[in-house]
């Protein structure tokens, strides 16, 4: 987490690129529509396997949720065209803004790349804190007063013995009984929503430098995690969206109904990536098992969560005994094969409005590595004295420098693998992870710095686009440019970095690139010397000279005269 922090600046930016791409080019949208959907809400539903008996001879459109609602939304349904023209002037006035987002990236980026750098150290050095500093603990079933505040290494067998847990007790939406060999329960709601899906055609000008940009919107639908979206599509007047039995849903679990969501027309998948969606807003839930531990340390709610690969890296499909046949107050709702809840009758396709309800657990019986700092657990209020005394926390690291005389607080840091690893596979393991999570950002400022000198340069781009085969060369040779330039700001930015928080390393390269950089030069003017100099030793005189066939004999000595080039 304490990386993620410290990476925000980097990824409000990139969050800012892509919400401005996805509104330039709509058709992202439906790209990465699976894989979020997947992320999201799982991946145990097949919706065609599901409905592959659908007949569409029974098909009734006029069921009870699809009032105010359109059931038009596969293939062959409604579309719209929107046709954008932007002349040279247009152009130039979007290069400018460009030029301005430009200089604010070639502006940001350097101080990412600084920033990365002073991070990238501080993690080694939090690293070495542990290796250090750690005590290992050889059984976790064994513990003491000992180590208590202190870094410690433990591996074990995460479980919650026979403890069980539920859903929102009290909830018509909660499971039939506790579920037990579970550390973490969770229901999931789903509504079968229309979207827009967008393409974009743009036409350049083959004299003038304007573009015209033809948008085609067509209606998709899908299963949404972020409840019901627009009631009406904002480029599809005709098509509808039904909230259901949404809001039924919503007061079944004991929460109020919120207002509509604002018509942006995002499709449901990009608002659930923008907006981060709740696992515990109503009507989903989600419930963590306070019995967890390994060993005897206790794992709060909080360590679970925060390390999701971790703990919740397996979801699987809640037993169909543990589902409710029926659910007070919403006859719409049936169990189907997978153990779902669903409006969605036998054998039929799903249609606007209709909604699904998943139930899924992250089970327990898993080992786990643990560099973190024993503490003492405390009685909670709701579930009494916890079972384990000790429990894990993050550990403050204080670098001490210059004999005890410097104390450098480095923040804080734990460790928590699955599967079994002593200290120095937890050591090796998170150095390659933070390297290669510095070599990703080192990539990502180097590709923003690039794009901001490419975009300062727009402005000559919209130029040379006004006459043919100029706008593709110099598109080219603006890259050319900014690539260079960025390459060049990129290697100062990371070496005045390396200088700032690696001076022993930085030091050792300059003076190694200066004596490869001065034996060339010396080697090369030794060779330019040597091609230039006059010789000093005598050109010998020929043993024999030619005169019209006549061979004349050896000359004396005082005859030879000796040159000198």
């Amino acid at each position: 987490m304490a990386i993620i922090r410290q990476c925000l600046p980097l990824t409000a930016i990139l969050v800012t690129l892509l919400a401005s791409t996805l509104a330039e080019s709509p058709s992202i949208g439906s790209s990465v529509a699976t894989d979020l959907k997947q992320q999201l809400v799982g991946n145990t539903f097949d919706a065609e396997a599901d409905f592959v008996d659908f007949d569409h001879d029974k098909f009734d459109g006029g069921r009870r949720l699809q009032s105010g609602g359109s059931s038009s939304s596969l293939p062959g349904g409604s579309s719209s065209s929107t046709t954008e023209r932007c002349n040279f002037w247009c152009q130039l006035k979007n290069s400018m803004a460009q030029t301005i987002i430009g200089l604010l990236l070639i502006c940001v980026s350097p101080c990412l790349m600084w920033k990365n750098e002073g991070r990238h150290v501080t993690e080694l050095r939090r690293i070495d804190f542990c290796r250090n500093n750690a005590v290992v603990i050889d059984n976790a079933e064994l513990l003491s007063d000992d180590q208590l505040g202190q870094l410690v290494h433990f591996t074990g067998n995460v479980t919650v013995d026979d403890n069980a847990i539920e859903l929102s007790p009290g909830s018509a939406l909660n499971l039939s009984s506790p579920l037990g060999k579970a550390l973490v329960v969770k229901r999931t709601c789903m509504i079968f929503q229309k979207f827009e899906h967008a393409e974009q055609h743009v036409k350049n000008d083959v004299v003038g430098g304007g573009t015209t940009t033809t948008t085609t919107y067509t209606v998709k639908e899908d299963w949404s995690p972020m409840g019901p979206g627009p009631e009406t599509l904002p480029h599809l007047p005709n098509e509808h969206n039904s909230r259901g039995i949404w809001d039924e849903l919503i007061a079944s679990s004991g929460s109020e109904v919120e207002a509509a969501p604002a018509t942006n027309g995002m499709p449901p998948e990009i608002m659930a990536l923008l907006a981060a969606a709740n696992p515990a807003k109503a009507p989903n839930g989600i419930s963590v098992s306070t019995a967890a531990h390994v060993g005897g340390f206790g794992l709060s709610k909080e360590v679970i969560m925060e390390h999701p690969s971790v703990f919740l890296a397996e979801w699987t499909p809640v037993p169909s005994d543990y589902v409710p046949d029926v659910v007070e107050g919403l006859p719409e709702l049936r169990k189907d094969r997978y153990g779902n809840l669903t409006t969605v009758e036998e054998g039929e396709q799903p249609t606007n409005g209709d909604v699904m309800i998943k139930y899924e657990y992250a089970g327990d019986g898993f080992d786990a590595s643990f560099v973190v700092e024993q503490i003492l657990l405390d009685s909670d209020p709701e579930t009494g004295v916890p079972v384990q005394k000790y429990g894990v926390s993050k550990a403050p690291v204080i670098d001490d420098k210059c004999c005890g005389k410097i104390h450098d607080d480095l923040g804080v840091i734990w460790m928590v693998r699955r599967g079994t690893h002593d200290l120095n596979e937890m050591i090796d393991m998170a150095k390659q992870d933070e390297s290669t999570l510095t070599k990703i950002l080192r990539i990502v400022c180097l590709v923003l710095i690039i794009a901001g000198w490419t975009m300062l340069f727009s402005i000559f781009s919209t130029l040379l686009h006004t006459l043919p085969l100029l706008g593709q060369l110099g598109d080219f040779a603006i890259f050319i440019a900014a690539l260079i330039l960025g390459c060049v700001c990129f290697c100062s930015v990371t070496a005045v970095a390396y200088i700032r928080y690696r001076p022993l390393l930085a030091f050792a390269i300059l003076a190694l690139a200066a004596a490869i950089t001065g034996l060339c030069f010396w080697k090369l003017g030794d060779a330019a010397e040597s091609s230039i100099q006059p010789t000093m030793q005598p050109v010998a005189s020929p043993k024999y000279i030619l005169f019209d066939d006549e061979v004349v004999p050896d000359l004396s000595p005082e005859d030879v005269s000796v040159k000198y080039y």
